[in-house]
């Protein structure tokens, strides 16, 4: 076999058949031997059609003797030695599986409000259930009038003359309907990594899909369902050359096998899991070619998808995994249904990975929950952890959360006791190893994450299961470890080992295959051919445990619990600073070797390296451009590496002011087509990171291009004409200018002047103007929200982060910056003008952004626990949504209800006009009715796309010259997957900072001693935040020397039955001494006694007024991140006069002994005394948390 890739430039330069798609642009086009094989299929269906009846008639004596052809049964991978094999039918792929029936979209609506009053029932005690809150768009703000698309008529009148139209009304069913995706000559894809060859844009060589190494053997089918996203017809064949794909091209072979032979495929005549839609499916086997049992159901081929989704028999949607229960998921439908689709165990989630496009066949509740019942019954056991074989109580007793509010009876009190359960009044002992797992998924996040409670009395409103999936962001890799053995497999190996036990698993002395375990626990086991693994892994592979590698997905056979996939590089040992960093950004798909490294160039913009920079000075001379030379113009910076935004305002006359936004002039130096642009395009936005920045632009590029003081510079300008007596915009004027700052001012100034009315290093000029901008600021935020009492202060600063993420960091995600709130009020109100201003011009072709509402389900939720707290809120709109918030002046109060508003919002999504009603154009959060990104052009791709749109608008360019709609999708949706990866990558590093700085302030006594403040209480936990480092954890009973628990629903009051004298600091429960503990992993296993702490922390906050020694404020000070501050634990232990140092943080427990019992109250919203601890040690350090035993 050749090394050299063929040539396809030929094969490329002819045109596929215009076929579409339409929720999202497949990653890899339709070739034209694709779409020869498309019309070969078809010919075969037809044919198929006529095998069936031939087999269905030599079949008819044996079906007379046996039942029809089930549906799926319970997830048993063993079939039934009684059940016969029908080939005929797709039905029977599972035949040990018990009945499930599909439903059409409205059945399911009905079915789940039915669902939903049992639900409301159970939560309100069996009362009458309260009013749900309503819901509206922004769709009237401030006298706003939504413009007319200049081509909605004539979409109108297609939409309803045209079914196969791409907003064709099958939103009576609920989605759009699908068409192939139409090639562009000049298609702006997300950029797929070429695997093929050796990329100079990358540091590492990727394959492919269909392009498999020298070392392997090669499966060149030409089939079009070779792709991973549609089954393989029984037709055989192999093209005469390997394909240059895109790593979501998962096309699954029945196993790994080394060597060069021949393999068929394994989705060769699979059998279908979906009894409703067996004639969409082609008839096979329920085994693979090679005799392999399929684990799981055959994709629907892509072209089946359209009809059924119209017909309201399938929905689509984005795949969201459980990270508290693996084996569970849930797909968003983007406001298609009031609540998610729950997709009960990893069979019905079929190979779909998170974030995911997926197509759900909804199935009844009632029937996949009992299935999970069952399922989770077999965990008990498997556990030991009853040995009652009644399922009804199991969902009502989840091992999967102890957060679970369920009020146990007397009778359920005295039976579960008694049969062993392992509960202690309302408390709950998790297994071992849920410990562990728990311990890193709430450990590795600053949020908690919150998946719907589901039980007996509360059970989902929707159920289904995937039958395909649609689309797959291409190129995602991922960060984890290597092993020789499965997990389970390798710590009962490591287990027997320190036992002395002969070893229960053994060793393979010659495998074909390592395993790479993911950091990021929603990603499945990767199966890895074992010759990409180092040279002496197999014999030597404890020395490479603590290192991190990077691997990618290659596919995943129906006939493999597990995907197969590639080992990319190998970063690193675990513990190394730089690998941490390195892996978070390798993680969220973020590579670093886009551009060259600043040390290997100097500060000036090389050509050398990038493509040639337009002449500015040319430019300059135009025209065309308005100049703004005179005008007192600041332009602001974050973090002084780049500046790409300014402002100006003068007054006209007595009545008029004029504001100016001023931005780079970015789609002047950024050509299309040209190498730089693609880079970019790949990367899409830069990631801040507190230890880290990587830019979307070359360093060297952000210099040359920013904003320089008394120098002219490039830029497009939104010009303001404002009334002051009641702050209406008049005018809006639009253009490209020649501006010429007169001050660069940082946040940090800003926040200076706003707070202090001065900033060192200013004029007094300046102060003044920014004072001017925040009042202006003030204006803009009370016409946005609807509210003239508003100041620009207090804020949400969570709540903030939705749609963009920061620039200039803080430890504390809750940290404000006045700065930041003037800004950005103002950049909203310039990106919305824009937005109306492509509408207008643009239609349907507009590059927007979107903020769905929260799903009915979630935001009831939030008003009930926000009732729970004590909090009355408004849901009209988004505008009294926020107001409700805003109104709570208790600042740890607001911060409570704040995180729980955070955790029931979608993400912000960029989308094209075309792909979406009208009604789902609004930003629901910001409450406007249009918006883009347009503010942030040296740091998103998204704002270059807006960028040339509105050039072709301003400069009345043709039609033409707009990118097609196609295009731009497949741009928003990489762009979208990006920001989330950026935002993620971002979240994990501050995490990552933190958890190192707590490690260092605890070195003396191995945890902090800090108060946290109770936002929610269960029966057998509790989660508190603490508010100097802005996380909110879980406190697990089970983690306590705890007698017994007692949760009282109705008050919502946790009883604490502690153990006196029992120390919290250094009690070690029974489980964690085995050998399976985590804490076996952890480094710092030295813990003082609470008592020391609270000695050795006083001491040195009444000395110093912070925790935090020298060392780490140094550190902190290099990163250009303020310290934790401890006002409030300063003032508690400095207010106090009493001798016994844990007085200050117990004076406010709720406590009482009663019979000998000593117990304490926790209610919502208290002060509680906690012992944080960062656990070192594992791929991303850990916090976690203990309360104090007050009785100690």
């Amino acid at each position: 076999m050749s090394n050299t890739p063929p040539d396809y430039s030929q094969e490329r330069s002819r045109k596929p058949k215009n076929l579409h798609i339409a929720h999202r642009r497949s990653p890899s086009e339709l070739t034209t031997l694709m779409v020869e094989q498309y019309n070969l299929q078809r010919q075969l269906e037809a044919v198929q059609s006529q095998q069936k009846v031939l087999l269905q008639q030599q079949q008819q004596p044996l079906a007379q003797q046996v039942q029809p052809p089930e549906p799926y049964r319970s997830h048993s991978r063993t079939p039934s030695s009684s059940a016969p094999k029908l080939t005929s039918s797709l039905t029977n792929l599972h035949q040990t599986h018990v009945r499930r029936h599909s439903l059409g979209l409205t059945e399911a609506k009905k079915a789940a409000a039915t669902q939903k009053q049992s639900n409301m029932a159970s939560f309100g005690g069996g009362e009458t259930s309260p009013v749900s809150p309503q819901l509206n768009l922004p769709d009237s703000i401030g006298g706003y009038r939504f413009p007319n698309s200049p081509d909605m008529s004539t979409r109108e009148t297609s939409i309803a003359n045209s079914s196969a139209s791409t907003n064709a009304k099958p939103w009576a069913y609920g989605q759009q309907a699908f068409k192939f995706p139409p090639d562009a000559p000049n298609n702006l894809l997300p950029p797929a990594p070429s695997f093929g060859q050796p990329s100079p844009e990358r540091g590492h060589q990727r394959r492919g899909s269909h392009y498999r190494s020298n070392s392997r053997n090669f499966e060149g089918s030409s089939n079009i369902n070779s792709n991973w996203r549609s089954q393989q017809l029984p037709m055989g064949g192999a093209s005469g050359h390997q394909r240059n794909q895109s790593n979501n091209n998962l096309s699954p072979p029945s196993v790994f096998v080394p060597g060069h032979k021949n393999r068929s495929s394994s989705l060769g005549g699979g059998n279908s899991s979906v009894s409703s839609l067996s004639n969409f499916m082609p008839q096979g086997n329920a085994n693979n070619g090679n005799g392999r049992k399929s684990l799981f159901a055959p994709y629907l081929p892509q072209s089946s998808l359209p009809e059924l989704i119209s017909e309201g028999r399938l929905v689509t949607g984005i795949l969201r995994v459980n990270k508290k229960n693996r084996s569970d998921a849930y797909v968003s439908t983007d406001g298609l249904l009031d609540a998610d689709i729950f997709i009960c165990g990893s069979k019905d989630r079929n190979r779909a990975l998170e974030g995911d496009l997926v197509a759900v066949e909804l199935l009844v509740v009632d029937e996949v929950w009992e299935s999970k019942k069952e399922k989770e019954e077999k965990k008990r056991r498997k556990d030991n952890i009853s040995t009652k074989s009644n399922v009804t109580s199991v969902l009502s007793d989840d091992i999967h959360n102890d957060a679970t509010s369920i009020l146990i009876t007397e009778i359920d009190k005295s039976e579960s006791e008694s049969e062993g359960l392992g509960r202690r009044g309302s408390l709950k002992q998790r297994p071992t190893m849920k410990k562990n797992d728990d311990v890193e998924v709430e450990g590795q996040a600053l949020l908690l994450v919150e998946e719907e409670e589901i039980n007996d009395e509360v059970k989902p409103l929707y159920a289904g299961h995937v039958v395909a999936v649609v689309d797959r962001i291409p190129g995602q890799i991922f960060a984890g470890t290597l092993g020789l053995l499965r997990p389970a497999q390798a710590a009962q190996a490591a287990n027997d080992k320190r036992s002395g036990k002969d070893p229960s698993v053994q060793t393979p002395k010659a495998p074909k295959i390592v395993w790479f375990k993911p950091t990021d626990k929603r990603v499945p086991l990767i199966a890895i051919p074992t010759e990409q693994a180092p040279r002496d892994f197999v014999d030597n592979h404890e020395k490479y445990a603590d290192q991190l590698f990077i691997a990618s997905i290659k596919r995943w056979p129906i006939t493999s619990l597990h995907p197969f996939g590639t080992l990319v590089t190998r970063l690193g040992r675990i513990d190394d600073p730089a690998v941490e960093v390195d892996s978070i950004l390798r993680d969220n798909n973020f590579l670093a070797d886009e551009y060259p490294s600043d040390n290997e160039l100097d500060d000036s913009y090389s050509s050398a390296f990038y493509d040639p920079l337009p002449d500015m000075n040319v430019e300059l001379d135009n025209n065309h451009r308005t100049e703004f030379l005179t005008d007192y113009i600041i332009s602001f910076t974050q973090n002084s590496q780049f500046v790409d935004h300014a402002l100006h305002v003068k007054r006209l006359n007595d009545t008029k002011i004029e504001l100016g936004f001023h931005c780079v002039d970015i789609s002047f130096f950024i050509q299309p087509g040209t190498t730089l642009e693609r880079k970019a395009k790949k990367r899409s936005l830069s990631v801040f990171l507190p230890q880290k920045v990587s830019h979307l632009y070359p360093s060297q590029l952000n210099k040359a291009i920013s904003f320089k003081e008394n120098e002219k510079n490039l830029a497009v300008s939104v010009i303001f004409e404002i009334d002051t007596s009641n702050f209406e915009i008049g005018n809006v004027d639009v253009k490209e200018s020649v501006v010429v700052p007169k001050s660069t001012v940082t946040y940090d100034a800003v926040d200076s002047v706003l707070q202090k009315g001065s900033s060192e290093g200013l004029s007094s000029a300046t102060s003044d103007y920014i004072k001017t901008f925040a009042l202006i600021a003030k204006e803009f935020r009370r016409k946005r929200l609807q509210d003239r009492s508003l100041g620009i202060f207090p804020s949400l600063p969570l709540l903030d982060q939705l749609d963009d993420e920061k620039v200039k960091l803080h430890m504390n995600i809750f940290e404000e910056s006045n700065a930041l709130l003037v800004i950005s009020e103002i950049s909203c109100k310039v990106n919305s003008t824009i937005a109306t201003k492509i509408y207008e011009k643009l239609g349907e072709a507009s590059f927007l952004r979107r903020h769905a509402l929260p799903t009915l389900q979630k935001i009831e939720a939030f008003v009930r626990k926000a009732g729970n707290l004590g909090i009355e809120v408004d849901t009209t709109s988004s505008a009294s949504l926020q107001k409700s918030l805003l109104r709570v002046a208790d600042p740890s109060k607001r911060q409570c209800v704040e995180t729980l508003l955070y955790k029931c919002m979608p993400n912000p999504k960029y989308f094209i006009a075309k792909y979406h009603d009208r009604e789902q154009y609004g930003h629901y959060y910001l409450n406007v009715p249009l918006y883009t990104h347009f503010t942030a052009p040296l740091r998103r791709y998204a704002d270059l796309v807006v960028h040339r749109q509105l050039k072709s608008v301003i400069c009345d360019q043709p039609r033409d010259s707009v990118p097609d709609v196609d295009s731009l999708k497949s741009i928003s949706d990489y762009c979208n997957f990006k920001k989330d990866c950026a935002a993620t990558a971002q979240e994990q590093a501050i995490h990552l900072l933190l958890s190192q700085t707590i490690n260092e302030m605890s070195e003396h006594a191995g945890q902090l001693l800090v108060m946290g403040t109770v936002v929610q209480v269960y029966e057998s936990s509790f989660d508190v935040i603490v508010p100097e480092f802005g996380i909110e954890k879980r406190v697990h009973g089970d983690q306590l020397p705890l007698i017994k628990a007692e949760f009282d629903k109705s008050q919502r009051v946790l009883e604490l039955f502690w153990e006196k004298g029992v120390d919290s600091a250094t009690y070690v429960p029974p489980d964690e001494k085995s050998s399976l503990s985590y804490r076996r992993s952890v480094k710092n296993k030295y813990r003082a006694s609470a008592l020391e702490a609270a000695k050795i922390q006083g001491s040195i906050i009444s000395e110093e007024k912070t925790i935090a020694p020298e060392s780490v404020l140094e550190k902190l000070a290099h990163l250009d991140i303020t310290a934790p501050r401890f006002t409030s634990l300063s003032q508690k232990i400095s207010g106090s006069d009493s001798n016994d140092v844990l007085e200050p943080y117990l004076k406010d427990c709720i406590t009482r002994i009663t019979d000998n019992n000593f117990i304490q109250e926790v209610r919502e919203l208290t002060q509680i005394p906690i012992l944080l601890r960062a656990e070192i040690g594992m791929s991303l350090p850990c916090l976690t948390v203990r309360a104090l035993n007050p009785f100690a």
